[in-house]
């Protein structure tokens, strides 16, 4: 995904590595899965972090961050604060903006808040209907990531994942990857809650849905201490400045 994604993300417990993982073949009767396939079609070949304009809300344990991004903007100048002062940022803060506003020189600009299908992470023959009702359709699957370490791959394990996507408007609503049990990824380590979501919306003469929330909460234990995390991004007065259009 898209650098200023991944740097938002680095900075609340480095929930990106989960994000951006390639999507494989599914499962279930063919009609079961229509709505998910076409949900997951509705991509944009060409989604650049230059085309967005929005303000960010983060919300955590250090507290509150606002901030505004416009991609029309020279590269350094993208992000600008909005609250608090950055003379008053507390160091947990200023080191979440700093991780926020600093690029990574070997990473390529690849995308930016339009829901792509590289978002929808799950074993090959997993993905089966769950829910469905007259508006939505909701399915389970088992994710999968692209692990460069053996611990990643081990906290994976213990994940579940669920996608609602629209009926009649093809389009996906709602991702959320959670741990439906306590588990240990390791031997120092017990995760006793996780869950992590992003939630899209459509807006007008858009091609695919745009993400407006994202939302993460870990409780467990480690070294004989107990630890809880959570944190809330939302995205609001978007606009986009590109040429994708329905």
């Amino acid at each position: 995904r898209d650098r200023t994604m991944k740097h938002v993300f680095a900075a609340a417990l480095g929930a990106a590595s989960l994000m951006s993982l390639p999507v494989h073949a599914q499962t279930g009767p063919a009609g079961e899965l229509e709505a998910f396939e076409a949900a997951l079609g509705r991509a944009v070949a060409q989604d650049n972090d230059a085309d967005w304009r929005f303000l960010l809300t983060f919300i955590g344990s250090a507290g509150e961050i606002v901030a505004r991004f416009d991609g029309a903007q020279p590269e350094s100048d993208r992000w600008t604060l909005v609250s608090p002062l950055e003379a008053d940022l507390t160091e947990e803060q200023r080191a979440i903006w700093d991780d926020v506003i600093t690029s990574d020189d070997d990473e390529e600009d690849e995308g930016g808040l339009f829901f792509d299908s590289e978002d929808a992470l799950f074993l090959p023959g997993t993905v089966n209907l769950h829910l469905q009702d007259a508006d939505d359709v909701t399915y389970r699957f088992q994710p999968q990531l692209d692990a460069d370490s053996e611990e990643d791959a081990a906290f994976a394990e213990y994940l579940r994942g669920e996608i609602t996507v629209g009926r009649s408007e093809p389009g996906v609503r709602h991702l959320r990857l959670y741990a439906p049990e306590s588990f240990k990824p390791n031997f120092a380590i017990r995760v006793n809650r996780f869950e992590l979501e992003q939630e899209f919306a459509e807006m007008a003469d858009l091609p695919a849905p745009v993400l407006v929330r994202i939302t993460q909460n870990i409780e467990g234990s480690a070294a004989f201490q107990t630890f809880q995390e959570g944190f809330e991004i939302g995205f609001s007065e978007i606009e986009y400045l590109g040429n994708a259009a329905r």
